[in-house]
């Protein structure tokens, strides 16, 4: 393994159940990790830990509700539109914000990743690290498009990869992964990220 995916291994833990790897966390400062909000719908919170040795319970699930997303609410209600539509595959479901929560872990001490403070482009190239089939991995792929709530990456990662950060050449936070469809990854962008870890009060201002 070479230093930089060492690093990463160290902030990119794997979400379990009972069983199996169900998801992808980013650690983004003492205590919390940031993780698709449908790997804690569909899986078992109270069953749930996250990373290795050893493996954090999952204390708590924090999640913002579409009108508090002040100032960006058009692009919070497209974010979750979209989601709603690709994501679920069942009518026992329903994503009612956007496809976003933080997780609370208490001992976890590993290094965050500091998120981004600017759009994406197209044409940028953006890395995805994550456990897609339960097995650490790291892609690489460009921006395909972007509407300023979720943005689009040329790749195709799997089931596990929820939840993953998109990560940009200054190793910075530049997305989340909600899904993979046809042959993109969808990932929500830093408008929508630095509301939601603003209005939680995650990161230090």
């Amino acid at each position: 393994m070479n230093p930089s995916s060492r690093r990463l291994r160290r902030s990119v833990l794997p979400v379990r159940d009972s069983r199996d790897t169900v998801g992808t966390a980013t650690v983004i400062a003492p205590g919390f990790a940031l993780t698709a909000l449908h790997v804690i719908i569909m899986g078992n919170p109270r069953a749930l830990t996250v990373g290795y040795h050893p493996r954090l319970p999952v204390s708590g699930v924090r999640t913002l509700a579409l009108t508090e997303y002040t100032g960006v609410h058009e692009h919070a209600r497209r974010s979750q539109q979209r989601a709603q539509r690709m994501v679920w595959n069942d009518t026992d479901h329903a994503l009612a914000t956007v496809d976003l929560a933080l997780l609370e872990l208490r001992g976890l001490h590993n290094p965050p990743l500091r998120p981004r403070p600017t759009p994406v482009h197209t044409g940028e190239h953006l890395v995805v690290a994550g456990y897609p089939g339960g097995h650490w991995s790291i892609n690489k792929g460009p921006v395909t498009g972007t509407d300023d709530a979720d943005f689009a990456l040329r790749m195709l990662l799997g089931p596990g990869a929820s939840g993953a950060p998109a990560i940009d050449h200054s190793n910075q936070l530049a997305g989340i992964v909600t899904l993979d469809h046809e042959l993109a990854t969808i990932c929500i962008g830093p408008r929508l990220l630095a509301t939601f870890l603003h209005q939680l009060h995650a990161v230090p201002s």
